[in-house]
């Protein structure tokens, strides 16, 4: 029983020495401004396998198992859009796609397209 008492007496003096002391230690200042870190891009080098104005799907240069299909941001859709009108990437065509790591969404895609057939 005595212990009980000595534990809640405790107990309250630690929390009424902490109720004091967070409320003394509140001040303003300036607003701490953070940096936005850069996005990291990565890439992928292929040849094309097929192209359509939705997706690409791009076979690695370096290892042919690896296969990927890359969706497109809206400023890419409207690149593709245009040089698929020209004729498009066709089999084989060698190109670099820039992606976020982790995701399917090309962001850019260079590559010189060949003269359709």
């Amino acid at each position: 029983m005595i212990r009980s008492s000595i534990r809640a007496a405790l107990l309250g003096a630690a929390m009424a020495v902490l109720a004091t002391g967070v409320s003394a230690q509140v001040e303003t200042g300036k607003p701490i401004r953070l940096k936005t870190p850069k996005k990291r891009i990565e890439k992928f080098k292929g040849e094309v396998l097929s192209m359509t104005n939705v997706q690409i799907i791009v076979r690695s240069r370096t290892d042919e198992r690896v296969i990927r299909t890359f969706t497109y941001t809206p400023d890419v859709r409207d690149k593709m859009q245009q040089i698929i009108d020209r004729g498009g990437y066709q089999h084989g065509d060698k190109v670099e796609i820039h992606h976020e790591p982790g995701s399917d969404v090309a962001v850019k895609i260079t590559g010189k397209p060949s003269k359709p057939l």
